[in-house]
């Protein structure tokens, strides 16, 4: 199988999983608002009708902190723990329905009942998790070893503080390409694991370095190519809630609408990615 006929296949697969992506994207955004809202509550109690939010509104101004006092640090460690309550939520979220997603890619024909999709994802969470915290510290190293050394080395030589020059940035150019291979190493694992039904995440990460073996510049090209307009896409949304964040009525709603549309684009790139990668190993 070449290149295109993978990728096109890959967003077939994922197109036609669109269910189980809105599913995600629901839930997703149930959690979302199970922690905004009381969040939300917290700041209409906290200013009220003070002139703070038109203050806000021009930027963060410091000296509202000093006015605001010792709410203001409730306010602060508030936003910080649903920050981080919500990214971990999201990274076990993420890691289970992935067990569906893979699931529904290794059929040979047709679809997955979300029944089906739910038990799958149950079944396969705790190998998915271990392999997931296994790739976490294998890039780790990678990060390490590729951009961490050489800027330690360049302290060293230099004796200065800053670390600058071409010949650092092509370290960081590097460490960036490698990205897919690890990537593709985590989806192969993965993929194996949903395919054979076993949940031994050592076995299935050396099924998913024997696959990258096998098929090297396919399996790198279409993880790369995913990447790449995963990461348009992730720009696209930042850029859009910089410039368009509106201030009340009906602006509000429709900047709400397009940025979960924006958001269901970003599932579905990662679906694809998914898809992609299986196509590839069988």
């Amino acid at each position: 199988m070449n290149f295109f006929t993978t990728l096109k296949k890959g967003a077939a697969a994922a197109a036609s999983s669109y269910k189980l992506i809105l599913l995600i994207w629901v839930t997703t955004l149930v959690l979302t608002l199970a922690v905004g809202l009381p969040l939300r509550v917290f700041l209409s109690s906290m200013f009220g009708n003070s002139l703070a939010i038109e203050r806000l509104a021009d930027g963060f101004d410091i000296g509202l902190a000093g006015d605001l006092g010792k709410p203001f640090g409730a306010l602060m460690a508030s936003v910080s723990a649903g920050t981080f309550f919500i990214g971990l939520a999201g990274f076990f979220l993420m890691t289970f329905f992935a067990g569906g997603l893979f699931k529904r890619f290794t059929l040979a024909w047709g679809g997955l009942k979300v029944s089906d999709f739910l038990k799958a994802s149950a079944v396969n969470f705790v190998p998915f998790l271990k392999i997931a915290l296994l790739m976490i510290l294998i890039i780790g190293a990678y990060t390490i070893v590729m951009t961490g050394i050489p800027g330690i080395v360049g302290l060293i030589a230099s004796g200065s503080s800053v670390t600058t020059g071409k010949f650092f940035h092509v370290f960081y150019i590097i460490w960036a390409l490698g990205l897919p291979v690890w990537f593709f190493v985590a989806d192969a694992s993965r993929r194996w694991i949903a395919a054979t039904g076993s949940r031994k995440a050592f076995r299935a990460l050396g099924a998913g370095f024997r696959a990258l073996k096998g098929k090297f510049w396919l399996s790198y090209g279409i993880v790369l190519t995913v990447m790449v307009i995963n990461t348009v896409a992730v720009i696209a949304i930042l850029w859009f809630a910089a410039i368009s964040t509106p201030d009340k009525g009906i602006m509000v709603f429709l900047f709400f609408i397009a940025t979960q549309v924006l958001f269901i684009i970003r599932l579905f790139m990662k679906a694809w990615r998914y898809a992609s990668v299986c196509e590839a190993v069988q």
